[in-house]
């Protein structure tokens, strides 16, 4: 499982080609249509499609790799969820919703073309104005263009550091982490209250 794992969270340095010539890009957290516009994905809506790009369909590995935090304890609710912001991230970039199909008893399938080739080091993707898919709400903004840029052989990640969006923490690993940690605690205290509530009370 951690061998599986570690392999699907090493394609950073790839692009997927998907149907209609979207790009799914893991090293930028987004989906790009060829019209330029940009999807944000949050951390897990991107490992969920990652696993579903490299073949995964069973619903139990799903839960423990993109929820592995949480050593796979979610809700169904979390996972369905999941599924419903990848369909509608689909649908912003003009893919159709039913290229992911739920499999009853087993778990969920991408159904549509996949092909992985290398990705160009030299591509930017202005990433302030993506739009994000969260829960029901889609927060549509501008339509994106992609630059194409070669980049001076001194100017790599400084200058990529100088154009990040400033929300950049709350797509990061950190940010989830401590939202996960503070999620459990709440659990936590929530269950010693509602225990002691019933010793005094009952």
């Amino acid at each position: 499982m951690e061998e599986a794992c570690d392999n699907v969270m090493d394609n950073d340095e790839l692009s997927f080609i998907l149907n209609d010539g979207i790009q799914f890009l893991p090293g930028k957290r987004c989906i790009i249509n060829q019209t330029g516009t940009v999807i944000s994905l949050s951390e897990n809506n991107y490992r969920f499609l990652l696993l579903l790009l490299n073949g995964e369909t069973d619903k139990q590995n799903i839960i423990n790799q993109v929820w592995h935090e949480q050593r796979g304890s979610v809700s169904d609710s979390s996972y369905y969820g999941q599924i419903y912001m990848l369909r509608k991230a689909f649908e912003l970039v003009g893919l159709s919703s039913s290229l992911i199909k739920t499999i009853p008893r087993k778990g969920v399938k991408y159904m549509g073309k996949v092909g992985k080739i290398k990705a160009d080091p030299d591509l930017e993707v202005e990433m302030c104005n993506a739009q994000t898919v969260d829960g029901e709400n889609c927060l549509p903004q501008e339509s994106l263009k992609i630059n194409y840029e070669l980049k001076p052989a001194g100017s790599g990640p400084q200058g990529a550091r100088k154009s990040a969006p400033h929300n950049e923490l709350f797509h990061s690993k950190r940010w989830n982490l401590l939202i996960s940690i503070l999620a459990v605690l709440a659990v936590c205290w929530l269950t010693t209250l509602f225990v002691a509530i019933i010793y005094l009370f009952f």
